[in-house]
């Protein structure tokens, strides 16, 4: 659909006989007519894409991005300002679209600055107005020194003095500047020096792929370069991938933004899922000072709309029926406590009703409150507000909850950012905690090395396997297969736990345990080998046991006797510090190997 409009707005320039100029003129005609639609119903669809600070894991603002609805041939970004461009109206469509981004910017209550889309003609139309648009700015709810103005260069610039005027006159404002997809054109470049931006975005054609390619990385090194001589902060769009995150964080660009953090949303994150907090720090920043999880009320809670018990019915109607985004109104007495909530829904069907203003109008608004909403103190777990919500009534999830502190109000907690922070919740324990048994996974083993070579000096690390666990799995089934798992894991967590051991499952039928060099330690690894050995019967068939294995293929296919599962370990000690983890993963692995070929000597260990 948008590719047939293009089209025609490509033939507009082009020579045409009279049939397909009477064609295009009539398919202008339809455009320009939808465009007046969507412009006259304010329809714009507004999207909010983070930046991320990956030196700190934290969001420092939001691009806005604009479409028109779904089902209109003006869907397409680039269509929809194309089309008003052709029909004189570009101005006139950027100050609509502009008016909805801040508005719902505000309404959200996003954190950090608001990266706007702007044309030259836009701009230079702004010269002489700064004062007036910094007051409509500020009385929609944001200042201007929350603004940075991205110039796009998709139109030409005419008149290079009065485009610098407005600049000029918009930075006394307080307004910033954004040079965006630094890297299309000698243009931009030119642009730079001109315009003297706040931040340089680089085009996503030079980050994607970045780690692998040495032109793209000496190209972005120049930018920085000449970024540090005009005190400009550069910014990666784009950014797809991790490796090209190491690279660039490597290189000394902080600043990214794309799909690798989070793709354009209606209803973005405030905060950074924990798995990408993980990412850019480690598992050890998590749940520290540097890096909270967002595990409470007070975490979700944004800043809302309210209003008091002198607000009549007539005006919260009004209100809700002229903000198609406004679910829901806290009602605060004096004190800022709260006495109950207004809810779209019914507000909305009360206000309806034959003569309802007429006799109810004027009457406080607490004739339309709801008495008893969700009300949470700050401290309140995600988990205990999940399960009160869960066992409410479904139609009142989306009005959300009321959060308090000592009593008195906070902000508002929505469905849908404690849906997020709860999936976030879960992805992190699926980095940390292996799923099958509930011991810490692979994220933890580094961090638990560094603080036992700092903390203990010296300690004993063994890294136990299921011998011939393969066979046994596809003999026995999956189901099986992880009951024996289980069976290991609790053995090894079982001897560990009077020695003061850490236990973590961080692969298949790998298991790594350490235990304090001090007193017997070699007590715990015994017992282990030994209740392996007594137990391990109960999972297998009589025949198997008695005929010490089972009939089964080969890697080639070809039919081979089975062995029997067995519990291999290979253990070192170690002195003052440990080798790194790579090092000492195939260290263990190696000993581990040898005590297999040892038979039924499980542990085989060596000093360090």
């Amino acid at each position: 659909m948008d590719s047939k409009f293009r089209a025609a707005l490509q033939q507009l320039a082009e020579p045409q006989s009279e049939h397909m100029k009477s064609s295009t003129t009539k398919l202008s005609a339809q455009l320009e007519q939808e465009l007046g639609r969507v412009m006259a119903r304010r329809a714009f669809d507004v999207y909010f894409q983070p930046i991320v600070d990956s030196g700190c894991g934290r969001i420092i603002g939001y691009e806005a991005l604009t479409r028109a609805p779904a089902d209109s041939p003006l869907h397409a970004p680039a269509v929809l300002f194309d089309v008003a461009a052709a029909a004189g109206k570009l101005v006139e469509l950027e100050r609509l679209v502009l008016r909805r981004i801040v508005t719902r910017f505000a309404e959200l209550g996003l954190p950090g600055l608001l990266f706007v889309n702007v044309t030259a003609d836009t701009l230079m139309s702004a010269k002489g107005r700064q004062l007036q648009i910094a007051t409509e700015f500020a009385e929609l709810g944001l200042p201007t020194s929350r603004v940075v103005v991205e110039l796009t260069e998709t139109r030409p610039v005419l008149d290079l003095v009065q485009l610098d005027g407005a600049v000029l006159g918009l930075r006394a404002s307080g307004f910033q500047f954004a040079l965006d997809d630094l890297g299309e054109g000698f243009a931009s470049l030119k642009r730079w020096v001109d315009l003297r931006p706040d931040y340089v975005k680089i085009d996503r054609h030079f980050v994607d792929g970045v780690a692998s390619d040495p032109i793209k990385q000496r190209f972005i090194r120049s930018i920085l370069d000449m970024a540090r001589s005009s005190h400009a902060a550069v910014v990666a769009e784009g950014l797809e991938q991790e490796g090209d995150l190491a690279c660039l964080r490597a290189m000394g660009v902080s600043l990214c933004q794309g799909y690798l953090f989070a793709r354009p949303s209606p209803t973005p994150r405030a905060q950074l899922r924990a798995d990408l907090l993980v990412l850019l720090s480690g598992p050890e920043s998590v749940g520290s000072g540097r890096h909270r999880a967002v595990d409470k009320a007070g975490d979700l809670a944004r800043p809302a709309q309210t209003v008091g018990a002198d607000a009549t019915c007539v005006e919260v109607i009004q209100m809700f029926r002229s903000d198609e985004y406004l679910l829901a109104l806290p009602v605060l007495d004096e004190s800022r406590r709260p006495m109950g909530l207004l809810r779209s829904m019914h507000v909305l069907k009360r206000g309806a009703e034959r003569y309802f203003t007429d006799l109810f109008g004027r009457r406080s608004c607490l004739e339309l409150m709801d008495h008893k909403p969700w009300v949470f103190d700050v401290g309140a777990s995600l988990r205990s507000i999940s399960e009160t919500i869960s066992n409410s009534d479904d139609r009142y999830l989306a009005d959300g909850y009321l959060v308090t502190d000592q009593g008195r109000f906070v902000g508002v907690g929505r469905a849908s950012d404690l849906i997020k922070a709860l999936a976030d919740q879960q992805a992190l324990t699926a980095r940390h905690e292996h799923p099958l048994t509930g011991l810490p996974g692979v994220q933890t083993l580094e961090p638990q090395l560094q603080m036992w070579a700092q903390r203990r000096g010296r300690f004993v690390a063994v890294l136990f396997g299921i011998s011939a666990f393969k066979g046994f799995n596809a003999e026995y089934g999956h189901e099986q297969g992880d009951q024996l798992i289980r069976f290991v894991a609790a053995l090894i967590a079982k001897a560990a736990a009077p020695a003061n051991g850490f236990v973590s499952h961080f692969n298949s039928d790998d298991f790594f345990l350490l235990l304090p060099a001090e007193g017997e330690w070699q007590r715990p690894l015994t017992q282990i080998c030994s209740d392996f050995d007594a137990g391990v019967h109960r999972f297998l068939r009589t025949e198997h046991v008695l005929a010490g294995g089972y009939s089964g293929l080969d890697r080639l296919q070809n039919e081979v006797m089975q062995a029997l599962p067995s519990l291999r370990a290979g253990g070192l000690l170690c002195e003052a510090q440990s080798p790194p983890w790579p090092e000492l993963l195939a260290q263990l692995r190696a000993l581990r190997q040898a005590a297999k070929q040892r038979g039924r000597d499980s542990c085989f260990l060596l000093a360090a």
